[in-house]
């Protein structure tokens, strides 16, 4: 069976520990931070009580098939599988409020991203070539973006909402929502695996298969662009801090951080923090403060402040590959997800 406990971790944060017993694909928050979800792999939904993680409801068939993605925000609790299905939540009672079919003509097209809009209206999800965002409380579809020659690999809000973007093999495109076709594409010679919109709007980061950060100052001009290289891996990690000032990428055992400020990051050399044995695994910075929470293959997890210090404030093992986490709303705790089904939320102030 699942299992919990408490206990402390060097310099006192308290963490509580839920035993899924599966690979956890995704954690999220509730907006008041009172409950947080974990997703596994197998397709089991666990809605957790964030001070202590003891469940409040355990649905073992959120996706019949296997299941991929989550994201919690104000919008609700949403959730994305290989059965082509996104399923919104009421997590209160433990039920279903509505299912989108987001493969729609091929049923074997995978769910494998969906993000709410910043503002917690919109959900965005994309299953192979196509991408679509709902409007929950309109029912349907109210876009599809479905030009896309190759499969979308990666997706990004605009801050102000207004706006997504997608990567794909060969570049990305930009889309105003208030128009059908891309008002801006960019062209790459490889294939994007994430995006990181910087939240004050003015620029985008992608990482790519073959291991180079993408920097784009928006509106993107061509010759303009930034090719960041030198990394060992692929890189799917990127995070903004909320001041827009540093890019956190992963793409090696190494935690590289950019500062963008003034003429930006042509010609400089990251900022490294050195902690992890193995590679970087995922990264999730404060919306509003300068921690930064990293995870690694090795299991590890590090706290940093990258601005005021090199090394960790606090770190843990979990003991697999770490591959999720999120900040609460008021960035007071966070939720880590790992490989062997280990989900831990982490207070450092306590």
């Amino acid at each position: 069976m699942s299992g919990l406990s408490c206990h402390a971790n060097a310099g006192a944060a308290k963490r509580y520990s839920f035993d899924a017993q599966d690979h956890v694909v995704g954690v999220g928050w509730s907006p008041d931070s009172a409950r947080v979800a974990a997703l596994t792999g197998s397709g089991t939904l666990f809605i957790l009580d964030a001070r202590d993680v003891s469940v409040f409801h355990v649905l073992p068939q959120a996706h019949t098939v296997g299941a991929l993605t989550l994201d919690w925000a104000e919008g609700g609790l949403a959730t994305g599988g290989e059965d082509g299905k996104i399923r919104l939540w009421d997590a209160s009672r433990g039920a279903v409020l509505e299912t989108f079919d987001a493969a729609e003509v091929n049923r074997s097209t995978w769910v494998e991203q969906v993000r709410w809009s910043p503002d917690g209206t919109l959900l965005a999800g994309r299953a192979g070539k196509v991408l679509r965002i709902w409007k929950p409380s309109a029912g349907d579809s109210c876009l599809k973006y479905d030009q896309h020659s190759t499969t979308i690999s990666a997706l990004c809000w605009r801050p102000d909402s207004k706006g997504i973007a997608a990567g794909f093999y060969g570049g990305a495109r930009f889309y105003w929502l208030s128009q059908n076709e891309p008002h801006q594409e960019v062209r790459w010679k490889g294939s994007i695996l994430s995006m990181a919109w910087s939240p004050n709007a003015r620029y985008l980061a992608a990482g790519t298969q073959e291991a180079t950060v993408n920097f784009w100052k928006l509106p993107c001009r061509v010759g303009e662009e930034l090719n960041m290289t030198g990394y060992a891996n692929k890189i799917k990690e990127l995070a903004w801090d909320p001041t827009s000032r540093f890019l956190a990428t992963g793409g090696s055992e190494v935690v590289t951080v950019w500062d963008v400020s003034g003429k930006g990051p042509r010609g400089t050399r990251p900022k490294e923090l050195h902690r992890h044995t193995k590679k970087v695994t995922l990264l999730a910075w404060q919306s509003r403060g300068m921690l930064l929470v990293s995870g690694s293959a090795d299991g590890t997890v590090a706290l940093w402040d990258p601005e005021r210090s090199r090394i960790p404030l606090y770190e843990t093992s979990l003991g697999e590959a770490i591959t999720s986490a999120a900040w609460s709303s008021g960035d007071r705790a966070v939720v880590i997800g790992s490989a062997s089904g280990q989900v831990e939320v982490w207070n450092p102030a306590a």
